[in-house]
Order: structure tokens, then C-alpha cells, then sequence
């Protein structure tokens, strides 16, 4: 029952994500980039804090990981999309992202493991602070708090050089994350059916719904099989090999 508690909390911190991608560019317009800024502290805490819970509590499952990774491309695209409109160098990232969305699909078709790589997982900390920081430069006036002659210096400076240094570090990082997905891609090797002979998996012929929840839970939400099968070759043929054997 505990485990259930905290599995339901972690996906809720993970469903704050989307409910945080949809409310940005509203909240952008109405308060302005200071407001954008907190939101997106607010929200990529929640990433931080819902992975380490579920590791803590062993709570991860393969639901968890596909909601999870979901949250984070919608939320980086509605902040991405949305510094668009304040500095075009918003405009290489996204394309960054597309193509390695269009790799990780051709790969997850292929059944090769798209788990994210250490290096996406760097990129992914430089994304949060690169937009958090662009959108504190951008209504750097209202953050009251700021000696007046910092406030005045960083205005004073070319607002064009300065986004595109801010902007440095995560292009070098995305960058450095598409060619890994790209040396992934040029080394995925065709599923071998004896990497899934050891597999325990019983699921349910689905006569009725409720063998069907059994089975999407089994699959989806057991912690268990998570730990066990999350580097295998890939879930998708995973699920079509416990299919095919039940």
C-alpha cells in the first residue's frame, strides 16, 4: 500500500510536467518571462525529485520511465518554442531534439534499447538551466531583489552576444547528444531471439478486461520486471516476445 502511495505520487510529480507545458506560453504571456522562469524551476525540480524517489523507494517501472521521459520532451519543447519568439537561438535546439526524437523512434521500431545516454542526460540539466536562465535575462528588471548596478550592467550589454553565450553550452551538448544517438543507431544490431530465452514473463490469454489490466499491469507497472528486463535489447520486443510465449 505504501508502495502504491509513493508509485501514485512520483507520476503525479511527473504529470506536473505536462500540466506545467500546457500553462507556459498562457503564463508567459500574461505575467511575463520572471513567471515563465518559476514554472520551469518548479517543474524540472519535479524531474530531479520523482527519479530519486523512485529509485529510493524501487518504484520504477517501465510506465513510469515512458511518462517520465514524455514529460520532459513536452515540457523542453513548450520552453523551447516559446524562447523562439524571444531569440532564434531557441531554433537549433529544437531541431536538435526532433532528430534525435526521429532516431529514438527508428531505434525503438528496430527494438533496440532507447534508454536515454549519460551524455542526453547532461543535456538534459543544461536545457533547465539554459531556459531558466534566458528567462531571467529577459525580465532581469523585475527581479527586485538584484543590486541596481548588476540590473544595469547586464541590460547594458549586447542582449544578441549575451543570449548566444547562455545559449553555447547547450548547443555543444546537443551536439554531443545527437552524435551519441547516431553511434547508437550505427551499432544496433538485429534483435537475437535467445537474448529473450531466459524471460519469466506469464501474462494471461485476454478473455476479459480484467486479465488485460493484469497483464498492463504486470508489464507496465511491476517494479520488478523493470529491474530486470530495462536493458534488454528493447520493450518493444519484450512485450511481443511475452506475447508470442504466454
Amino acid at each position: 500500500m505504501i508502495k502504491l502511495s509513493v508509485a501514485l505520487f512520483v507520476n503525479l510529480l511527473t504529470a506536473l510536467r505536462i500540466i506545467g507545458a500546457i500553462f507556459l506560453v498562457p503564463l508567459y504571456l500574461k505575467k511575463g518571462a520572471l513567471a515563465a522562469a518559476s514554472l520551469s524551476m518548479i517543474c524540472y525540480f519535479t524531474d530531479f525529485l520523482d527519479g530519486i524517489i523512485a529509485r529510493k523507494a524501487k518504484v520504477s517501472t517501465f510506465f513510469g520511465s515512458v511518462f517520465d521521459g514524455t514529460a520532459d520532451k513536452l515540457f523542453t519543447v513548450a520552453n523551447l518554442i516559446l524562447l523562439v519568439t524571444m531569440t532564434k537561438y531557441a531554433v537549433f535546439p529544437i531541431l536538435c531534439e526532433l532528430a534525435i526524437f526521429i532516431i529514438q523512434t527508428i531505434r525503438y521500431s528496430k527494438n533496440a534499447n532507447v534508454k536515454s545516454s549519460k551524455t542526453g542526460k547532461f543535456k538534459t540539466i543544461v536545457i533547465s538551466m539554459t531556459v531558466i536562465l534566458i528567462y531571467l535575462v529577459i525580465d532581469i528588471k523585475k527581479i527586485t531583489f538584484l543590486n541596481a548596478n548588476f540590473i544595469n550592467y547586464v541590460t547594458s550589454l549586447d542582449q544578441v552576444k549575451l543570449l548566444g553565450t547562455i545559449f553555447m553550452p547547450l548547443y555543444i551538448f546537443e551536439i554531443l547528444t545527437l552524435a551519441s544517438y547516431l553511434v547508437r543507431f550505427r551499432s544496433d544490431k538485429e534483435v537475437i531471439q535467445e537474448s529473450y530465452s531466459d524471460i519469466d514473463i506469464k501474462l494471461k490469454k485476454p478473455k476479459s478486461f480484467k486479465d488485460k489490466f493484469y497483464n498492463f499491469r504486470l508489464l507496465w507497472l511491476n517494479n520488478d520486471i523493470y529491474e530486470k528486463y530495462k536493458d534488454s535489447a528493447g520493450l518493444k520486443g519484450l512485450r511481443e516476445f511475452v506475447k508470442k510465449n504466454r
